[in-house]
């Protein structure tokens, strides 16, 4: 998985039109590749230029902020860690190797669900081993999947220069700073953006919150149990989010409140 002659663990970047249109170079299939692909233009045979970025376990989703461009990948894992990562061309971001900012045991002969500490001078920056690290990370007591991702810039102030995301087998939704995020973008493993979590509520019909998770709003819709949310978020024309989830087929959206309320709890990661 972190061979350059291979597409898998790869975020592809390519022209879909037809080299017999654009005259450019040929990718795997009927299309172009972009020479600003650093390994398009690295001069090396047994590199496929249609890669832009590898290392990923499974980036899951990606998505940019539309203020500067920034590009972010959710990355499940394997059994520990899951990841937010800002993507850049031509850089290595480490599975199986890595997962977080652990060492994966499988290059050790051990187990792809068995992490190891990286050496302190890794860790702490001071040493570079040529992969890039997360910006934000949560480990599996807290969810199991994370899922899509955007850069909010809308109408909820409380959200407003946040990074949300969510988890999708448990339906939690979280949040980040996109300033500590990018921040953390520093070429220290160890450096990662705090996670708050965010509280879901509606209002009844005499107009008190009650708070609620996306499961229970599932649930409540179903009329019966389920034992996972298959949560996703997209993102509206207006930057506003809708969350979805294929258990229901209900598609809602979070809304600012008139009452102004709005609530978020920090989550630690340990492993």
């Amino acid at each position: 998985t972190q061979r350059l002659d291979s597409i898998m663990t790869a975020i592809l970047r390519i022209d879909p039109r037809s080299p017999a249109v654009t005259h450019g170079v040929k990718g795997l299939g009927d299309y172009t590749i972009p020479m600003a692909n650093k390994f398009a233009a690295d001069g090396d045979p047994k590199t496929l230029g249609e890669i832009y970025a590898y290392g990923f376990r499974n980036a899951h989703r990606i998505s940019w902020d539309m203020e500067d461009g920034t590009m972010f990948a959710s990355d499940i894992g394997m059994d520990n860690i899951e990841e937010i990562n800002i993507v850049r061309n031509g850089e290595n971001y480490g599975w199986m190797k890595r997962e977080g900012y652990w060492e994966n045991g499988r290059p050790r002969g051990g187990a792809l669900n068995e992490l190891f500490p990286l050496p302190a001078d890794v860790l702490n920056g001071r040493q570079k081993d040529g992969f890039t690290y997360p910006v934000a990370i949560y480990d599996h007591d807290e969810g199991r999947a994370v899922t899509d991702g955007f850069a909010y810039h809308g109408r909820i102030a409380a959200l407003r220069g946040k990074f949300v995301f969510g988890d999708i087998q448990r339906g939690r939704l979280f949040a980040s700073d996109l300033a500590a995020m990018k921040k953390a973008d520093d070429g220290i493993p160890q450096t990662v953006a705090p996670i708050e979590e965010i509280q879901l509520y509606v209002r009844d019909a005499s107009g008190r919150r009650v708070d609620v998770s996306l499961q229970e709003l599932i649930e409540k819709t179903l009329g019966a149990k389920t034992t996972r949310a298959d949560l996703h978020i997209s993102r509206s024309r207006d930057g506003e989010l809708f969350i979805t989830s294929r258990q229901d087929g209900v598609i809602r959206t979070l809304v600012p409140d008139s009452g102004g309320d709005a609530d978020m709890d920090p989550m630690e990661t340990e492993t």
